[in-house]
């Protein structure tokens, strides 16, 4: 099972290849520039290492959110377009959940946040099954961060940018019970790669139409559409 895997939700982007036992290949960069501008040479990149081509792939796998608005349309639309020339279907893992399980070998619950921006993080809680796997506690969610915290209990482990935005607030929070990895902060390709290919043998794959991104919220554009429409239907 050759699968592509890519990640552009946060301002690092990821790409990977799998052949369903391991991993073959990967690439991260972070800057502050637009995905779009290096996404495709990371894949060609990376494809190159294996020797493969996108038309020896079985599938492809793409984070769905939640994330960046515009990463989030980059990484779909080229994983859509690919996944349509080379007739392979697709899967969409959680953003937050490929990057809870980059930190799942440090053996206590996971919060995984990413700033929102707007005095909100997108976050969700896993727990350790044992298993080196994890069970989903709170679901994916947009909130602020103090309703957040409030009324957590034990010991977590913070991840991501959301974690670092708001450190000090979470430290006040819970206090020693918070505890903070900065190598946990960003996901990685390969470990996307191994949710990728769990996904395919549980049958989530899809046709790359029925793919659709995870937002939590309405964009900007979006907002700011409805409250020009809202004001001309008031005029």
């Amino acid at each position: 099972m050759r699968l592509l895997c890519v990640d552009t939700s946060t301002l690092s982007c990821g790409v990977a290849v799998t052949d369903g036992e391991g991993l073959l290949s990967e690439s991260l960069f972070t800057s502050g520039q637009t995905h779009s501008r290096h996404l495709l040479g990371m894949v060609e990149e990376t494809l190159a290492r294996t020797g493969l081509t996108v038309m020896d792939l079985d599938g492809f796998c793409v984070t769905k959110g939640p994330g960046s608005f515009t990463g989030l349309r980059i990484g779909m639309s080229v994983v859509k377009g690919l996944a349509e020339v080379a007739g392979k279907p697709v899967v969409g893992i959680s953003t937050l959940a490929a990057l809870a399980h980059g930190a799942v070998l440090a053996g206590m619950p996971i919060l995984a946040m990413l700033d929102a921006r707007k005095s909100e993080v997108y976050a969700a809680l896993y727990h350790p099954d044992g298993n080196q796997g994890m069970v989903e506690q709170l679901s994916p969610s947009a909130l602020r961060p103090e309703c957040l915290l409030d009324g957590m209990q034990g010991d977590v482990l913070c991840i991501g940018t959301g974690a670092v935005t708001y450190a000090g607030l979470i430290a006040d929070t819970l206090g020693a019970k918070a505890h903070f990895a900065q190598d946990y902060n960003t996901i990685r390709p390969s470990v996307l790669a191994a949710l990728a290919v769990a996904a395919f043998k549980r049958g989530e794959a899809m046709d790359a139409a029925a793919l659709t991104p995870l937002y939590l919220r309405k964009s900007d554009a979006e907002i700011a559409l409805a409250c020009r429409n809202g004001a001309k239907g008031h005029s």
